[in-house]
This record gives structure tokens, sequence and C-alpha cells, in this order.
């Protein structure tokens, strides 16, 4: 028997702890009338929360609902200010994020935590309190075993990544591979009954590595608990045992998955129900001109001979599965990538020696998909990273700070960001609110001719993606040409005007929305 299977063994056949009944086992996790306060800031008001063991709970709520500060909590990241958590019926309390690992607890955070310079193995291992024993001696690693651990824990999620990679060389979806596979390893980890929490897992994944995540949940279901996070409301209802609703800090709605449809779910995070999609040309501005065009463009490794135009007042789509170029060549379009062949025409002229700071001062935008890394300074204030984009105007447009402040408090009005708070350093906000401000830093420039935006759903829940592509369609019907990789096939089909699928660094198909039907289907097939 290995390692792991004796210790999966050992916490599926544990005593009933303190606070059984009947001896039946307590849940996995209770948590009582947890409130967790930032000065006069309530993140997370009375909530309380039971996951029996071998159940998965979905937590849905919109961005700033209390869900990244509840996880936190579970984490060990965050000490509530009141409430009892209980651990397999014991009262617990965690100082620190290895106390949490020591009850069992894995966690996937929505931003990644991975350590850049350390290899995939040594990243693998950091979690672990005592899974490193066959792996170390005498304080130094024994590098074979060590990786050889570190394989057999990827394989798990059907990751192929070398365990001797350096992280930071990893794409962001291979990192984020790392991360699940980290979080899966608990149950090798402890001989505490496994509880792991996923924060928005699949948000980059492909849809095999979705399959190959769902078959592991299950699989952890059968020997411990899950806590699985996610704004994909399909997605939900099809793996978990429960939904818990979130709105302002508190749980408005517990339900089990059959008794509640996605619209029901929507209504009970937003407050209201989902618009209708609707597809019109009125009022719209559309000029005859080609604002961007690319033509044969060539970056070896990633794409080839892409060709393609937009006109003002149009909104390009651009689908493909992992590997197939559209971000490279999302990138180069903005400047922040070379290309070996081709030409790019920015209103009707070839540029050259074209970089990021030429594409912006020409009035093109790019939302990173990376936008912690890429699209804020997080130090900053959201007052402060929403006028970053007027930077580079000539001095007599510059704002002054009363200038700011007013342009501030419009963006997150029209944008529902939350705490409404600009002076607040970006970083304190959640993931999904940060995206927003990253949006208003290129929506509200009075320069905006091309918005480039790299999966900006990423993160964002139904109402929040709502209001966000309601602004898209607002800058496209007032002229901006818009390129957008989207985050689902269904998003491409209800945002798009023209649709570019590419696979493997081709272009496999085109649609123009206006003569073409295309399904779901249709691209999927184009694309794989």
């Amino acid at each position: 028997m290995t390692r792991s299977t004796s210790r999966r063994t050992a916490a599926a056949n544990a005593r009933p702890a303190a606070g059984s009944v009947d001896g039946a086992p307590p849940p996995a996790l209770r948590l009582t009338r947890i409130t967790k306060t930032f000065g006069p800031i309530t993140a997370v008001k009375n909530l309380s929360l039971t996951v029996e063991r071998n159940q998965v709970v979905g937590v849905i709520g919109e961005n700033g609902a209390g869900k990244s500060t509840l996880l936190k909590i579970l984490s060990g990241l965050h000490e509530p200010t009141s409430g009892v958590m209980e651990v397999a019926g014991r009262p617990v309390q965690f100082r620190r994020p290895q106390d949490a690992v020591a009850a069992g607890f894995g966690v996937v955070h929505q931003e990644q935590s991975l350590l850049s310079n350390l290899s995939v193995a040594e990243n693998l291992a950091m979690n672990a309190l005592s899974s490193t024993d066959n792996a170390t001696r005498f304080g130094w690693y024994r590098w074979r075993q060590l990786n050889r651990e570190a394989a057999e824990t990827l394989a798990r999620v059907g990751a192929a990544i070398d365990p001797r990679a350096i992280v930071g060389d990893l794409s962001f979806v291979d990192r984020q591979m790392v991360e699940i596979a980290r979080a899966l390893r608990v149950d090798e980890q402890t001989h505490a009954t496994p509880l792991v929490i996923l924060d928005e897992p699949t948000s980059v994944l492909e849809r095999n590595e979705t399959a190959i995540l769902e078959r592991e949940i299950a699989n952890l279901k059968s020997v411990g608990s899950v806590i699985f996070v996610s704004h994909r409301l399909d997605e939900v209802r099809r793996i978990c045992d429960r939904i818990v609703v979130m709105r302002h800090g508190e749980v408005v709605a517990d339900r089990p998955t059959g008794d509640v449809t996605e619209d029901d779910l929507f209504k009970l995070m937003i407050g209201h129900a989902a618009k209708a999609d609707k597809r019109s040309d009125a009022g719209r501005t559309v000029g005859a001109q080609n604002l961007v065009e690319v033509r044969g463009l060539t970056r070896r490794g990633e794409y080839r001979d892409v060709s393609f135009a937009v006109r003002p007042g149009r909104c390009l789509v651009i689908v493909g599965a992992l590997g197939s170029g559209r971000e490279s060549l999302a990138r180069t379009v903005f400047g922040a990538e070379p290309f070996d062949r081709g030409e790019i025409r920015y209103r009707g002229d070839v540029v050259s020696s074209w970089s990021t700071v030429r594409a912006t001062r020409n009035g093109m935008a790019y939302v990173p998909a990376e936008r912690r890394t890429e699209g804020m300074v997080g130090g900053f204030s959201s007052t402060e990273n929403i006028t970053l984009a007027r930077t580079g105007a000539r001095p007599r447009f510059v704002l002054n700070r009363a200038g700011q402040k007013k342009l501030a408090r419009e963006w997150f009005q029209r944008l529902d960001v939350r705490p409404d708070d600009i002076k607040l350093s970006l970083q304190r906000f959640s993931g999904g609110n940060q995206q927003k401000v990253v949006m208003a830093k290129w929506l509200q420039s009075d320069r905006l001719r091309v918005l480039i935006l790299d999966h900006p759903l990423r993160g964002l829940d139904p109402g929040a993606a709502e209001t966000v592509n309601d602004q898209i369609r607002i800058a496209r019907d007032a002229g901006t040409a818009v390129i957008l990789l989207a985050d689902t096939l269904e998003e491409a089909l209800d945002m798009g005007d023209d649709i570019l699928v590419m696979r493997d660094g081709d272009v496999t198909a085109r649609f123009d929305l206006s003569v073409d039907t295309p399904t779901t289907l249709d691209l999927l097939e184009r694309m794989v």
C-alpha cells in the first residue's frame, strides 16, 4: 500500500470526533456566526456554513460579496474577528496557513501563489508538512525522489509538466494546473480528512482540463470534502451537491443543487433576473475605413499568415484553444510582442517600430489576462490606476486631483466597484473589482479608438460580467473597434460582429454574424 493510499484509508476510517451525534461523524467543517472586519468595513457578517463529509459545496456571489475573505479565513491568511470554526467537531483557530494545512485544508487561490523562481517540484513540496520525508536527507532535497513524487502528483491532474521546470517559465494555464495539483496533494500530506477549497480553478482551463479537474473532485469527494467557488453557474450546478449564495458578506441562500436553476442562482446573487440577449445595430457608429488591419502576420512558434481587419464600431472575437496563438497575436497588435513577417496597418498606414507606448498614444488600449502583473499597480489607489492611461497626454490634458477623483467616482458608479472607496489601494479589492478598475482605466480615455480585451470577464460574477459587457458595447457603439479574446464560445456569439477561429497558430474559419449563424459546435469543430 502506498503512503497516499494508507493516509486516505486512515482519513476515511478515522473515529468520530467530539461533537458527533449517535455515532455519526460530525461535519467536516462548521462555521458559526463568523464575522471579519477591516476597520469600518465588514467583509463577512455573521456567516454560518456547514460542509458535510463527502460533499461538494458550491459558493457563489458577486465580486465583493465576501467570498475571498471567507476563503482567506479558511486558509489561515485571516483570523475572524468573531465566531466559531469547527473542523470534524473540534473548535479550531487558524493563525497561519500551516494550521490550515495541518487540519487537512488545501487551497487553490484565484490569484496564483506559486514562487516563480523555484521549480515545480519545490513548489509542490513547500505546502507539505511531512510529505517530503522520503525526499529529504539531513535537510537536503533528494532531487530524484522529489521530482518523482511531483510527477506522480501532476499526473493526477493530467498535466504533462516537467517537475524540474522553473515556475516563472510556465504559461499561466500550466501554473494553474500546478496550483490545483498542490491543493489536491493535501490528502497525501496529512492524516486529517481532506477538505479542498477551489477558488475559480477553471477560469483559465480548456474543456479537457476542466473535465480532468471534475474527475479529481469526484475522487476527492469519496475521501473528503470540497468547497468549490466559481462564477460559471452551469459548472457549479454540474459539480456541486449544495450551493451557498453570498451577498454583502452574508449567506442569503443555501440550496440543494437540484432545487435551483441557473436563472434562480443569478437572481439570488444579483437581486434581479438576467437581461435578455439583444443584438441590434440601431444607433451604432460603424466606419467604412479599417481602424486596424493585419496582413500575413507571422511569429515563429506562435501564429502563421494571419490576416484580418476591424472597422470602427465592430467587435472581432478571436476564439481558439490553448496553443492557438490568439493571445500572442493580440499582444503583437498592441506592440507588446514582435512579429517576424507581415504588416500591421493602423488607420490605413503601415506601422513601423510599433510599441505599447506608440499604440497607447494612438488610441489603442489593452486589457491583459494577468491583471495583477500587467494591468494594474497594486500599491496605487483606484483613482491613480483609473487615470494611469492619461499620463501620456499633453500637459494641458492632465487632470488635476479634483478631476481625477470625479472621474474615478463616475466609473465606480458605472461599473459598481466595491467597496465604494476610490482612495483605497487597488490590491485591497477582490479580483473581480480589480478587473473593473483595469477596464475603467481604458474605457474612460477620450482618445480610445481600439480596445483589445484578453479574457476581460475572467474572475467576474455574472452580474459584473453583464455590467462590463454593457460598457464594451457602449464603447463599440460609439465607434471604438474592439478585438476580444472571449472566455467562452457563448460569449463570442453574444458579443461578436465577426469571429475568427484559430487552431495551432492558423486561422481555420471566419464568420460575419450579420450573415452567418454559427453554433458553438461549429466553432468548436474548427478549434480542435
